[in-house]
């Protein structure tokens, strides 16, 4: 994770680990009644030491106690504490009103029309918005209603504004929550909140923004090797489409490395060219999975023409279907980038890297596809 010498602030993103929430298929939001399980202590103190021994000028926190336990585990593996330590009331998670302590599965089944708009249009989902009374206590304010994506992008932009001058030069870690890196994120790559759901954050996921003067690149999205994945769990269930996306660009090594990684993952299919370089790669990456189905094209941009071709199926498995892609790294980087609906003139702030892999999962016909990971490795 070496700084390019070319951007002048390095920003390190890290999820808070597993929570009692998480746990229970709650949802959170601002609520602070969730904490840390043992599980997201112990995966908190495996990030602590992958940053133990770097450079770090500042770190920047929510106030919410599961974020707070998990910078007190980092901190315990660090040789040296940073000077500057803030705790910063915009960083806390998304505003969930009503919802925040109620199960998934409840507020599927109640409100099925405003889940499908939280899942579907998250630019446009609106909740009831709560206030104090004089005695302290929540009040349901009925009258109002408040939109909780875009209050998190006009929170998450004003932090930007507000931080960045201060750390020309330097490289800061943030830890935060789910949706509120994912609207940092967003942000900070110009992606619009109705792709608020394209980004994936797992607890302890790590992502790596690089800003210059006039704009950022995602260097890292969700790097979950340090505690122990082979690949990001996934987060909208085991079904649909799921893509691992291999530069053809990438030396050898690298493939015998993922082979490694990858030996106990189902992979259905392999997509390449009829190069010689693609498909060593490739049987380089699948020593261990003998089974799977080989497909080689020689018509170009054959990765773009999958992707546009999965984007409009009406329908996908109800089981997960992988499948391993070997292209050229401008292919991957255009794919991913149409995949989430960034503005085509900012494809190349998703920094794709050779000897990495890139993981787009197609859930289902109804939801964005997501990006899983970016340069994992």
């Amino acid at each position: 994770m070496r700084s390019p010498s070319n951007f002048n602030t390095r920003v390190i993103l890290i999820r808070h680990g597993r929570s009692t929430f998480n746990q229970l298929k709650l949802y959170q939001g601002s609520s602070d009644a969730s904490v840390l399980t043992e599980q997201g202590y112990d995966t908190a103190c495996q990030v602590g030491q992958l940053l133990s021994d770097r450079s770090i000028d500042a770190i920047y926190s929510s106030p919410l106690k599961r974020v707070q336990q998990t910078v007190n585990a980092l901190l315990e593996e660090f040789y040296d504490r940073p000077k500057h330590l803030e705790v910063h009331p915009s960083l806390r998670e998304i505003e969930m009103s009503n919802w925040e302590g109620r199960s998934y599965r409840d507020v599927q089944q109640t409100e099925p029309e405003t889940y499908q708009c939280w899942k579907q249009q998250p630019h446009e989902f609106r909740l009831q918005s709560r206030d104090a009374d004089a005695t302290g206590s929540i009040a349901v304010v009925t009258q109002t209603h408040s939109y909780p994506v875009l209050d998190l992008f006009d929170r998450t932009r004003q932090f930007w504004q507000e931080i960045l001058p201060r750390h020309r030069g330097q490289t800061i870690v943030i830890v935060s929550h789910g949706g509120t890196n994912r609207a940092l994120i967003s942000t900070a790559i110009e992606l619009a909140p109705a792709r608020f759901h394209s980004l994936q954050q797992s607890n302890c996921g790590i992502s790596i923004l690089n800003f210059s003067s006039e704009t950022a690149q995602l260097e890292t999205l969700n790097l979950t090797a340090p505690i122990g994945e082979a690949l990001p769990k996934l987060k909208e269930g085991k079904q649909g489409i799921r893509l691992l996306l291999l530069p053809v660009e990438s030396p050898l090594s690298s493939a015998v490395c993922l082979s490694e990684r990858l030996k106990n993952t189902a992979i259905d299919f392999s997509l390449t060219s009829v190069s010689d370089i693609a498909q060593n790669l490739a049987a380089q990456v699948l020593c261990h999975h003998p089974k799977t189905v080989g497909i080689q094209s020689n018509a170009a941009h054959s990765l773009l023409n999958w992707q546009r071709t999965i984007a409009t199926k009406s329908s996908y498995s109800s089981e997960l279907i992988t499948g391993l892609v070997v292209a050229q790294t401008r292919e991957i980087q255009q794919a991913l980038g149409e995949a989430i609906g960034l503005n085509p003139n900012h494809h190349d702030r998703l920094q794709v890297q050779p000897g990495t892999l890139s993981v787009l999962h197609y859930p289902t016909a109804n939801y964005s596809p997501v990006i899983q990971a970016l340069n994992f490795a």
